[in-house]
């Protein structure tokens, strides 16, 4: 693994760790969101702590807090944040519906 996405992983990890609501415990990759104590608000709360971040926000991180709250896992969080990071075919935004849809 590149140094590079070592350092967004402990990153994210750092800030998952750290959340509002959170016990001190350390996660891992698999670790499922919910079993953490996330729900689709605080993970949307997440996105706003990631793209505000020292770390993250001097690299352009934009994340969109309704694509954070779909992921079930921190491992999804770390791949959506490296995906925003290397544009790698354009992060799976979500989708916004047009006028009369």
């Amino acid at each position: 693994m590149a140094e590079d996405e070592e350092e967004i992983e402990d990153n994210v990890l750092r800030l998952i760790e750290t959340a509002p609501g959170r016990s001190g415990d350390e996660v891992t990759y698999e670790d499922s969101l919910a079993d953490l104590g996330f729900d689709k608000q605080s993970l949307k709360e997440l996105a706003f702590a990631i793209n505000k971040d020292e770390y993250f926000k001097p690299l352009g991180v934009g994340l969109i807090p309704d694509d954070v709250a779909d992921c079930e896992t921190v491992g999804e969080v770390v791949e959506l944040v490296k995906k925003e990071l290397n544009n790698d075919d354009m992060p799976a935004r979500r989708k916004r519906p047009g006028p009369g849809k």
